[in-house]
């Protein structure tokens, strides 16, 4: 079988795990590479990735129009936020997208550019997915698997708990405002998120879609809690009184019920007060619940580690778990993608994805 020619966009924390995955991918060969970081352009494919392949000779480059001319069966595009222009060249060059910057269920957000992509992927004869590990797998591929074992499904909660104090990106501070006081969110001082909180309704319209539900609406919220003391955290310091933790919420309703309920806590430091996460009750800095209540009502835990197998293993300077799961969300995507209908697909148009390589 004939291998697939792919590009690949982006060499963020995710994306870098992406592109060694490619280059280490048997039935895949890269085929051109693009970056954000002009002080990429020019270097090898193999040393971005950090591996050793003399046969990929693929260079990174920031022009888009070169990428655009290259003859490719899909894109890998892991950009930070997505260029809906970009994206829908891609596709009408006759390539086929996955993407984890977003876009999960256009139609809700945006007739024209559910319209866009559509008349994008018919010029190209292409199929545009996304996908990640959350928004993507733990809130639509997750859920929807569970649910084959349910007669019926009154609600599906899916709550997620990051502890950001493990994280050394100072834009944790300057981006989700920890360490800020209410204030500088109240008076609009810090940026809104709004890319986002686009996401996750997105993906609580997704989910919907994939279960045939019809949603209402879908609203947001948002609380907060404060620091008791002052702390430190790997991305800075934490003042007593700023923000120590903050709880997201999208709720998708249906006749008055909330159906779908995607929870987030991200927080930089356990205890904080009630309903909070306590400390001892994670032991990893991601990880998800997904709870189903209906006939049955099942649970399911989720957490990307180093190892479950070796206690004397807790860290691999090489990847983050949830950047890796993230990037092979995208990668293994890549060979069902192609062989799908054409259009702009969700995690039911798609064969389940899964890993080809195994050690």
């Amino acid at each position: 079988m004939p291998k697939l020619r792919i590009i690949h966009c982006g060499t963020g924390v995710a994306g870098k795990q992406a592109l060694k995955a490619i280059l280490a991918n048997p039935s895949l060969d890269l085929a051109g590479l693009l970056v954000h970081s002009t002080g990429n352009v020019g270097r090898k494919a193999v040393d971005l990735a950090d591996v050793k392949d003399s046969r990929c000779e693929a260079l990174a480059t920031d022009d888009f129009g070169q990428i655009l001319k290259i003859k490719a069966d899909a894109v890998c595009y892991m950009m930070l936020l997505p260029d809906v222009d970009r994206i829908c060249a891609l596709l009408a060059s006759g390539k086929n997208v996955v993407t984890t910057a977003g876009l999960m269920c256009p139609s809700w957000q945006s007739p024209e550019l559910q319209r866009r992509l559509d008349e994008a992927c018919k010029k190209g004869d292409s199929s545009f997915y996304v996908t990640g590990i959350n928004p993507g797998w733990v809130d639509e591929v997750l859920p929807l698997t569970m649910s084959a074992l349910c007669r019926r499904v009154r609600q599906i909660h899916i709550r997620e708990y990051a502890d950001c104090s493990k994280y050394p990106a100072p834009h944790i501070l300057s981006v989700m405002g920890f360490g800020r006081p209410i204030e500088d969110i109240q008076t609009g001082k810090l940026p809104d998120l709004a890319i986002m909180r686009e996401f996750f309704t997105q993906s609580v319209a997704a989910l919907a879609h994939g279960l045939e539900l019809q949603l209402d609406e879908i609203t947001e919220s948002r609380d907060f809690v404060f620091a008791p003391n002052a702390y430190d955290i790997k991305a800075g310091h934490i003042p007593k009184g700023t923000i120590a933790g903050q709880r997201w919420r999208w709720v998708g309703r249906a006749g008055g019920i909330e159906r779908i309920v995607q929870e987030t806590f991200w927080i930089t430091a356990f205890d904080l007060g009630e309903d909070w996460p306590k400390s001892g009750e994670h032991q990893n800095d991601t990880q998800w619940r997904v709870t189903i209540e209906g006939s049955p009502s099942l649970r399911c835990t989720f957490e990307p580690r180093y190892t479950f197998l070796d206690k004397a293993l807790d860290f691999i300077p090489d990847y983050n778990p949830s950047g890796l799961a993230t990037a092979m969300a995208a990668v293994n995507s890549l060979v069902p993608l192609c062989g799908a209908k054409n259009g702009v697909l969700t995690s039911v148009d798609l064969p389940l994805p899964r890993c080809r390589q195994m050690q």
